[in-house]
């Protein structure tokens, strides 16, 4: 007995010290909610396509010239309180956003903390429109002609101050033409050029990716014309240039003179990188996960957990070429397949806004608004609003449209995507059910593949082939018949 009784207080201490804890000092904060007031909630603001030169971080404590915006808080209509609309304004750019004021059955509430860590208080502060975060819409002002620029350069100045030349340039005097004599419509055209130049050290978020889609797009004219146009006293060849600019308005960013097929598109490059960014993490977390569950080396439930479970009793779009692709990936097990996951996860993003406005080819609402019925993450849907839609307003109402146009070009980034979401030989032997899938007939889906580089083919079972080879040559311009 007395043996059992040493035996119980010699394991005593090592139970104490093997469970013993560090219990820190624990603070109560006392928290209190604040009702909603309209006269005095802050307001929740986002940037899209990034701060204003004087808000960034890096520029606050430098001097600079440039003011900061100053913003208005509006009724969206005078005689109704519902709804509201936030104007901002600076020396360059106007910032717009409005909030209809009708509730969309979310729980989702917005609240700004405050904490006094003398007080230990914690005080939730209601942002106005509760849910509703304000996405500003940047706009460039109205183009001012510079005349007092265009009388110097007259006079034999130039308009950049430059001591070592006293001869006005080509642009300098077209600028001055226009701004002395020219009409109001030419006027705006000049206006959009200039707003149109863009300085790559003050982009937010996309210079590198920028500067690469630049350097890669420097082949897409012969190196005569290329040095025609740096040169504004040589004559252009017209043709040529409306070619190149038609074939950059519907064509993803192409490189002409890659010396591999796999190298002439960049899915990074079409999605930019806040999109691509996005795609990226929510594919490596599908595969993290599937890698720590998963058993099986023929389990697909990855691919469920990645696109939804579709089908045709369910709301989730899952096109059969997206499933065909996908099932013969193993990311799981094999790294290389990692990238390739993310582009067809990309394409199944753009096919499934195809499928969203392929019968009414526009989407109502504010911009919060047409980014969630997109169906896709927010920095994805920004960037598919920006490249394939344009906004409008009719009856009192706001949204986007997608234009035939645009139609065209959505069409042409999904077929050369799927190539891509192949493999890097960039051949498909059949693109049936793509076609089909997106309800684009073969001789329309076979005149959007030639244009932009691609060889087809179909053989006798009625399948239609693609592939791409290098270097990138695209079809004649086609002439209309004789009257």
């Amino acid at each position: 007995m007395a043996r059992s009784t040493s035996k119980s207080k010699s394991k005593q201490p090592d139970k104490k010290q093997k469970h013993a804890t560090f219990k820190p000092d624990l603070v109560p904060y006392k928290v209190k909610v604040l009702k909603p007031n309209p006269k005095y909630d802050p307001i929740v603001v986002s940037f899209p396509r990034g701060l204003p030169f004087a808000l960034q971080k890096s520029n606050l404590d430098k001097p600079h010239n440039y003011s900061t915006p100053k913003f208005t808080w509006n009724k969206l209509k005078p005689n109704s309180d519902r709804g509201r609309r936030l104007i901002g304004e600076d020396d360059t750019c106007i910032y717009t956003a409005e909030s209809s004021g009708r509730p969309d059955g979310r729980l989702l509430q917005h609240y700004i903390v405050k904490v006094n860590k003398t007080k230990k208080t914690m005080t939730f502060v209601p942002t106005a429109e509760g849910k509703r975060i304000f996405a500003l819409e940047q706009h460039v002002k109205a183009y001012k002609p510079d005349v007092t620029a265009a009388a110097s350069i007259a006079m034999g100045g130039t308009s950049n101050g430059d001591d070592n030349s006293n001869l006005p340039t080509a642009k300098d005097r077209v600028n001055m033409l226009v701004e002395s004599f020219g009409s109001k419509k030419k006027q705006k055209v000049m206006a959009s050029r200039k707003a149109n130049v863009v300085n790559i050290n003050k982009v937010v978020g996309a210079g590198d990716v920028m500067m690469e889609s630049v350097v890669g797009q420097k082949g897409a004219i012969s190196e005569k014309n290329r040095e025609m146009l740096l040169d504004g006293s040589k004559v252009v060849d017209t043709v040529d240039a409306a070619l190149l600019q038609a074939r950059r308005n519907v064509m993803p960013p192409f490189d002409e003179k890659a010396t591999e097929p796999s190298s002439v598109f960049s899915p990074q490059l079409m999605a930019e990188s806040n999109a691509w960014a996005q795609i990226s993490r929510i594919v490596d977390k599908v595969i993290k996960s599937a890698q720590e569950e998963s058993t099986d080396s023929t389990s697909t439930e990855w691919i469920t957990n990645l696109l939804g479970r579709g089908g045709k009793s369910k709301k989730t779009y899952i096109p059969d070429s997206i499933s065909e692709l996908l099932h013969n990936l193993d990311p799981i097990h094999k790294k290389s397949h990692h990238s390739q996951v993310k582009t067809v996860f990309f394409l199944f993003l753009l096919m499934r806004f195809q499928h969203k406005i392929s019968n009414r080819k526009r989407i109502n609402g504010d911009y919060n608004e047409c980014l969630r019925q997109t169906r896709t993450p927010a920095e994805v849907g920004a960037r598919l609003l920006e490249l394939f839609m344009t906004p409008m307003e009719s009856g009192g109402e706001s949204g986007y449209a997608c234009t035939s146009a645009h139609l065209d070009k959505l069409h042409t980034y999904i077929l050369v995507l799927y190539v891509i979401a192949s493999g890097k030989d960039m051949k498909v032997s059949s693109v049936n059910q793509l076609l089909k899938d997106i309800k684009l007939d073969e001789k329309r889906g076979a005149m959007i593949y030639r244009e932009a580089g691609f060889t087809v083919k179909k053989n006798g079972s009625g399948d239609v082939g693609v592939s791409l080879s290098v270097p990138l040559t695209f079809p004649p311009p086609k002439r209309g018949k004789r009257s």
